[in-house]
């Protein structure tokens, strides 16, 4: 955008008495490719493009947005935000500063480099893996998906014009296969991504990806029911992290904790977990799914610390927030788009590496359930009560990986299951996920390396322990 129509239309905002103001810019361009029951299902691509304009007084705030960007609309956006307020001009947008932008996630091969002709045979090569596993998969579904957004956002405080400029590339492929037999049904999937360009699909071996998805999809039909009970849960890495992201990553986002709604509001310098417990939002990932230079309202992407062998640290805060706290943001404001108000949200959060290895971790469970992967789950942040799905599971018995058996739903607080981690893994990964909120949906990645709950419930149709 020209800088001089977003310092005209900044000023315009601040007539009237507010103390901060953002003029939010998105030019982001989306593509998919999917193929579903041996055909071509869809190949489509989508232009988000608009700006969206903030300003607060105190810890008040007005957001507006529109798509058309002629200095004629955008003037009037301003004025009619500005409206809100009707106290005397405490601030004007001065000279623009521009952050330095080091680029770091930039993609390797541009995504327009592979034709769509070239990502259809990708796909079809894994589709042809599930489908040669076993007569048993009825469907395998292959997906790509890819987007690239430039951002720029400008915003006035404490007497500072500053203006920032991002770019975001996300690549992802999925293969989900579902299997049949019997009139029962399972489906099992394999869903890498990261902020890269085509290189990404260089380097995911899909094939492999897409066959052990069929295979696992086929074992579950014959998998018995998973035993119901309060039991010992090892945790897989990698998108096992879910269950931190959603039972404690959530509570810790400012927008609970500046409420009071969360049971880790006021919690600052407390035990709130076992001490073999280290847990990050990092927003500086090198290519991490959640990873950007800076944030959505222009905070430079940090690497935050919410707990540390236990101890809580810190919590994720975006501006708005942090005003109702009296803290610093910590560069985790996120939104979907110029459509949505920013608040704070997780980038790139996990638990650190620990010293077992996952062997020991399984060698000293005498009986419970070893969850490898999750279909994902939701938690109420005001109470901290989740619901998970595991999606692949064993039984794990003296010691050793027992049966496979059907998922189950593993329910709590996360609260109560911190303080219950009692063996951590060597193994920490990160994992791709969507992370819906009240500003959308976003890229978000989990992690964990291999990980022990003493005691958790579990819901399943077997026997009760």
């Amino acid at each position: 955008m020209n800088n001089v129509l977003a310092q005209k239309v900044l000023d315009v905002a601040l007539a009237t008495g507010a103390d901060f103001a953002e003029l939010y810019v998105q030019n982001k361009t989306t593509r998919a490719v999917e193929i579903n029951y041996k055909r071509v299902d869809n190949v489509s691509s989508r232009l988000i493009y608009g700006a969206g304009l903030r300003l607060m007084r105190g810890v008040s705030q007005v957001y507006g947005y529109t798509s058309d960007l002629s200095e004629q609309s955008l003037v009037s956006l301003a004025k009619r935000l500005s409206a809100s307020f009707d106290g005397v001009r405490v601030l004007s947008a001065g000279k623009l500063e521009y952050a330095a932008n080091t680029n770091v996630h930039a993609p390797e091969i541009e995504l327009d480099e592979m034709t769509v002709e070239e990502k259809i045979e990708y796909l079809r090569r894994g589709e042809a893996a599930m489908y040669e596993t076993s007569p048993l998969i009825v469907n395998a579904t292959c997906s790509a998906s890819e987007s690239d957004e430039y951002v720029e956002i400008f915003t006035v405080a404490d007497g500072v014009c500053r203006a920032v400029r991002d770019r975001r590339v996300h690549t992802r492929v999925v293969a989900r296969a579902t299997a049949s037999e019997n009139g029962a049904f399972e489906i099992a999937s394999f869903s890498p991504g990261l902020s890269k360009g085509a290189e990404m699909y260089r380097e995911t071996d899909f094939v492999s990806g897409a066959r052990g998805a069929a295979e696992d999809a086929v074992a579950l039909l014959s998998a018995p029911e998973c035993p119901s009970g309060n039991m010992p849960v090892i945790i897989g890495n990698g998108f096992g992290g879910v269950l931190f992201h959603e039972a404690c990553g959530h509570p810790l986002e400012g927008t609970a904790i500046s409420h009071n709604s969360s049971p880790f509001a006021g919690k600052l310098g407390q035990k709130i977990a076992s001490e073999l417990v280290t847990a990050v939002d990092d927003g500086t990932i090198g290519h991490g799914w959640g990873s950007a230079c800076f944030d959505d309202e222009g905070e430079p992407c940090t690497k935050n610390v919410l707990i540390e062998n236990g101890i809580l640290k810190s919590y994720m805060v975006d501006t708005f927030d942090g005003r109702r706290m009296n803290t610093k943001p910590t560069g985790a404001c996120r939104r979907e788009s110029y459509r949505y108000l920013p608040t704070t949200r997780m980038t790139n959060t996990y638990i650190a590496a620990g010293k077992s290895t996952p062997e020991e971790i399984i060698a000293a469970t005498e009986y419970g359930l070893y969850c490898v992967a999750f279909n994902g789950g939701s938690v109420d942040p005001t109470t901290d009560k989740f619901n998970f799905t595991s999606s692949k599971t064993y039984l794990v018995k003296d010691g050793k990986l027992d049966t496979l058996v059907k998922s189950p739903s593993l329910v709590g607080f996360g609260y109560e299951i911190l303080p219950k981690i009692d063996m951590v893994g060597n193994d920490t990964e990160l994992a791709a996920g969507m992370c819906g909120a009240a500003s959308g949906s976003v890229c978000a990645a989990v992690g964990q390396p291999t990980l022990r709950v003493s005691e958790m419930t579990v819901g399943g149709k077997g026997e009760v322990v």
